[in-house]
């Protein structure tokens, strides 16, 4: 997310626009109708397509077995989290361990044993826990409409930062990670994500009131900004302008969903401590 696009010629503008509006719209399909079990094997989906992204920036290299595991662990999440949280945090556990194995299976070098065991159980974390996060949110009740609201206002965040660091910004967010994000475009972002959480919190989520919907917006935008910066960081190490080429004028599955994954998580961990 994030005003990284800041400098770039507003005709990019226009692509995003035409590839991400049917996205969105088809998103918001998805999550509003249908079954829950379809939306983990979608999820299961996208989380692959996640991690295929994240090994070829952290693990380069064949496609060995390690690999191909590291993909279906992260797949396998979203469904674990059909059986509910306790079921996900065992396959977390047990994800982490198949790596570990897998990673021994990769070599003798001891330091790149535990290298390739860290990273690719982080991927699968990273990838595959945080995808599971959005399926058990839509669980809970009134799940769908809290989805939605966590993910429209780091969306609304995203778009705030991009008119506001392109009209105003002039001061490095974190220049060394991402040169590209203004601080005035993250205090526009966080505006845009507070006034659509006061909004969608008056109209679609009647436990929760307005005041409380613009702080949680300003909540989850911070968090998103976060998220999108560790998402440069890879980036960067990795030597890439995007985390793939699969969304025309967005980049990557991860590019999309730098700031979703973290905002969301938080926001279900905020509702299960507060409201259930």
């Amino acid at each position: 997310m994030a005003d990284s696009n800041a400098r770039r010629p507003m005709s990019s503008l226009a692509l995003r626009v035409a590839s991400g509006l049917p996205l969105a719209a088809a998103a918001v399909l998805v999550i509003a109708l249908v079954p829950l079990w379809a939306l983990a094997i979608i999820l299961a989906l996208v989380a692959g397509l996640a991690m295929h992204e994240y090994t070829r920036m952290t693990l380069p290299g064949p496609w060995n077995s390690p690999a191909i595991l590291g993909l279906v662990l992260a797949g396998a999440l979203p469904l674990a989290a059909l059986a509910g949280g306790a079921a996900l945090a065992a396959a977390l556990v047990l994800a982490a361990g198949a790596c570990a194995l897998a990673a021994v299976s990769e070599g003798d070098n001891s330091g790149d044993i535990w290298v390739h065991a860290s990273r690719r159980a982080w991927g699968v974390m990273y990838c595959g826990g945080l995808f599971a996060c959005l399926l058990l949110l839509a669980g809970l009740a009134h799940g769908r409409a809290l989805l939605l609201f966590a993910i429209f206002c780091v969306v609304a965040a995203d778009v705030g930062a991009y008119f506001a660091g392109h009209l105003m910004g002039k001061r490095k967010l974190a220049p060394s990670i991402s040169p590209g994000k203004t601080i005035e475009g993250a205090l526009g972002g966080a505006a845009a994500a507070a006034l659509l959480g006061a909004v969608f919190a008056f109209f679609w989520l009647p436990d929760t009131v307005p005041a409380l919907g613009a702080l949680l917006g300003l909540v989850l935008a911070a968090v998103s900004v976060g998220g999108d910066l560790l998402e440069s960081s890879l980036k960067r190490a990795a030597g890439v302008k995007d985390s793939g080429g699969i969304l025309p004028g967005h980049g990557g599955v991860l590019d999309r969903v730098d700031g979703i994954l973290p905002a969301t998580a938080l926001f279900l961990l905020i509702r299960m401590l507060w409201w259930q």
